[in-house]
């Protein structure tokens, strides 16, 4: 039988040989792989075929040749992304484990058609998934599946085309308050969340965005004032934050500030250093968003609908908000200034 032998280099990786006995010259052979599964394998293999190097390695050069699975492709593809966060290939290997590998990912990726795609789709219903993850899982598949494309296992993307179940709700539409409304809210905001409340109507910058200014990001003295959006938090594969790149490369941007936000922001960076957080805990903490939300956003809604307020908003309607009234063009004290205004409204809407 063959064997494997274990050689440790000097620089601290590790070398496989697998020693067999050639049966034609009754001779000791032995040849070195990188890794113990291709030793494991091509062990496997001449202890299977009579210690025949030349039928083994016809075998692996077999294996290699046959057309990859659905499940083989969509991980190749995840392990093919350029400079991915570990965060986002954390959630792509859930999305595969959970939701593709037991329906679909034994199918040979060339053999994936549209019926197949469909039934995938209605087999996540019937789960009862919704259909934003059903489209976030879908996307991956299409994604993957371009990429088996550009690999040659297979001509055309099965997943164009196939109808998704609508991820708009009743309860997701976007949502606009007027002034008074927004007022109403701001009268029962705890002290210490006002001005940070306030930025982000002001501004339409997204939660993660805004907890992640330091002081260095804000410009008071420029004319106009404006405050440098370049990063937001992002989670990573242990469920960590740290800070990261925008959600988009066009999130990068400067905004101008409006005088009545400039006095607001005055107190916040006056004598401190430039790398604090702008907004934080009273502990000088990042502010959570789950925390925010349960301990000052969702009761100081609750009150205000106590008091008239006839619309339930999330926090992220603050960024709707903002982008409805720059549409109305309101001047004073929440107009964002004339760069502001210059730009995409639609930006706001995602």
């Amino acid at each position: 039988m063959a064997s494997i032998r274990k050689r440790v280099k000097k620089d601290g990786s590790s070398s496989f040989m697998v020693v067999w006995r050639d049966p034609k010259i009754r001779k000791q052979q032995g040849i070195t792989v990188d890794s113990a599964h291709e030793a494991e394998t091509l062990k496997r293999l001449l202890d299977a075929n009579g210690q025949s190097f030349e039928i083994a390695q016809q075998a692996i050069l077999d294996n290699r040749a046959k057309i990859p699975t659905v499940g083989e492709v969509i991980q190749e593809h995840i392990d093919l992304l350029i400079r991915p966060s570990s965060g986002t290939v954390k959630t792509y290997q859930t999305m595969l484990d959970l939701h593709v590998q037991k329906v679909i990912g034994h199918v040979p990726v060339d053999k994936l058609d549209y019926r197949m795609i469909a039934y995938w789709v209605k087999s996540m219903m019937a789960k009862g998934r919704s259909p934003k993850t059903i489209k976030n899982v879908h996307g991956l598949i299409s994604a993957s599946m371009n990429t088996a494309e550009m690999l040659g296992y297979i001509t055309r993307n099965p997943c164009r085309g196939v109808q998704l179940p609508s991820v708009e709700k009743a309860e997701d539409e976007m949502m606009f308050l007027t002034h008074a409304e927004f007022g109403l809210i701001m009268e029962n905001m705890g002290e210490r969340y006002r001005d940070f409340t306030n930025f982000l109507v002001m501004t339409g910058t997204r939660f993660g965005e805004a907890t992640a200014l330091t002081v260095a990001d804000i410009d008071l003295l420029g004319k106009p004032a404006t405050a440098r959006i370049n990063k937001a938090w992002k989670r990573d594969g242990q469920n960590q934050f740290y800070i990261g790149p925008t959600k988009t490369g066009a999130g990068k941007r400067s905004i101008g500030l409006n005088p009545a936000l400039v006095d607001l922001l005055i107190p916040l960076v006056a004598g401190r250093p430039s790398s604090d957080l702008l907004f934080t805990t009273p502990k000088g903490e990042r502010i959570v968003h789950k925390l925010f939300w349960h301990h000052y956003w969702m009761p100081a809604v609750k009150v205000a609908q106590e008091r008239g307020l006839r619309k339930n908003p999330r926090i992220h309607d603050l960024r709707h908000t903002h982008a409805s009234w720059l549409i109305q063009d309101v001047p004073e004290a929440l107009q964002a200034g004339a760069d502001a205004t210059e730009r995409s409204v639609s930006a706001f809407m995602r």
